[in-house]
């Protein structure tokens, strides 16, 4: 029994790895790439983002707790099976599979050697795709108890990103890049809880001085349907554990223009991107 969990340990591992890493095809289907923005925070370049490196090592500890358990099993199988075939044949066949899918990981990771320290770095791409469509204007209140349309997205570009305020992975450096951006260039920032729970209507203007987002940025909150409403309608996948409170989401970042269209949609977009995405889109005050 030892043997057959420590096999159906590496097939799984080896599934993981494959949803994790896999090369998916510009326009690949939907459920993979929601897939792996939820549990993997999928950057730009194909590899996970911090938290999903950690999730993607999740199996490690079942394959400790399986030797510590049954250690015993493992040893007195194997001793039978080195008693049919020879042992070397033996290790090969049970070492083979995690070492294939370690070789894959490390294969995959050095494909993408510049991104893999520093996503997104350097310049937006030329040929980064453009979008134009109708930015989302769910039925959400700002921090100052402004319900929230769509005329406050007209005259500058703006960034909408997700966040909340007891997030200790994603969200500091989201953050900290959003607000670089958005006082070094000619936007602003409208930020959506993610933790309606907690981040509550009344609670937005301190966590606003909080995360110091600078005096022009919108934070928006609202009724727990409604911000679940939102998150749906901005395309955002997440994961809310019920227990801890604690939500797995990819570090989202929409750029959206004067005239209240959505431009661009990058997931952990460096600092650098996000100044040239602004920087096409922008245009004089007095355009109307």
């Amino acid at each position: 029994m030892a043997l057959w969990l420590y096999l159906f340990w590496c097939l799984t591992s080896a599934a993981w790895v494959w949803l994790a890493l896999s090369p998916v095809a510009q326009g690949g289907p939907d459920w993979l790439v929601r897939t792996r923005d939820l549990c993997f925070g999928t950057l730009e370049n194909g590899l996970p983002d911090l938290h999903g490196w950690i999730t993607l090592a999740a199996p490690l500890p079942m394959l400790l707790a399986l030797f510590a358990l049954m250690g015993r099993d493992c040893r007195a199988q194997l001793e039978r099976l080195t008693r049919l075939w020879p042992r070397p044949l033996v290790l090969v066949v049970l070492l083979s599979l995690p070492f294939s899918t370690l070789s894959y990981l490390s294969w995959r990771v050095a494909q993408a050697p510049s991104l893999s320290s520093s996503p997104s770095s350097g310049p937006l791409p030329r040929d980064y795709p453009e979008l134009d469509e109708a930015c989302p204007t769910p039925e959400l209140q700002d921090q100052f108890g402004r319900a929230f349309t769509a005329r406050q997205l007209l005259g500058d570009t703006t960034l909408i990103s997700f966040a909340y305020a007891h997030c200790q992975t994603v969200c500091p450096s989201l953050l900290e890049n959003l607000v670089a951006v958005a006082e070094s260039g000619r936007c602003r920032l409208a930020i959506v809880t993610l933790d309606p729970r907690r981040d509550t209507c009344g609670s937005l203007a301190g966590l606003a001085r909080w995360w110091r987002l600078p005096e022009n940025s919108l934070l928006l909150g609202g009724e727990v349907d409604q911000v679940e409403s939102a998150l749906a309608a901005f395309s955002l996948t997440f994961e809310r554990n019920p227990n801890t409170g604690e939500i797995l989401h990819p570090a989202l970042v929409l750029v959206v223009d004067a005239r209240a269209r959505l431009r661009y949609r990058f997931n952990s977009p460096s600092q650098a991107w996000l100044r040239d995405a602004v920087a096409r889109l922008e245009v004089p005050h007095d355009t109307p």
